[in-house]
């Protein structure tokens, strides 16, 4: 699941894909298709609109972020690396 960082917050959050209900410590709270559901270090959940979720939280880069970047980085050059000698062979 995608993480993502509200200052000095960090949060794990999917985006809802269906309407859902959900008992939160402050109650029932509901979420529509297009919201996000946050789930806090302590295992509390609840909706948010995605709205305000994309203007409060930023994504956080994990090391998979980083490592399929130099994957990808690494296929790139190797497939250059080789054009080049095969064109000047």
């Amino acid at each position: 699941m995608p993480k993502y960082r509200k200052i000095p917050v960090l949060v794990e959050a999917v985006k809802i894909t269906r309407p859902i209900t959900i008992e939160t410590a402050e109650g029932t709270v509901k979420g529509l298709p297009g919201d996000y559901l946050i789930t806090e270090a302590n295992g509390e959940q609840y909706p948010i609109r995605a709205e305000l979720f994309e203007t409060t939280y930023e994504p956080v880069k994990t090391h998979k972020d980083v490592k399929v970047f130099l994957q990808r980085a690494l296929r790139k050059m190797r497939r250059k690396s080789k054009e080049i000698f095969l064109k000047h062979q």
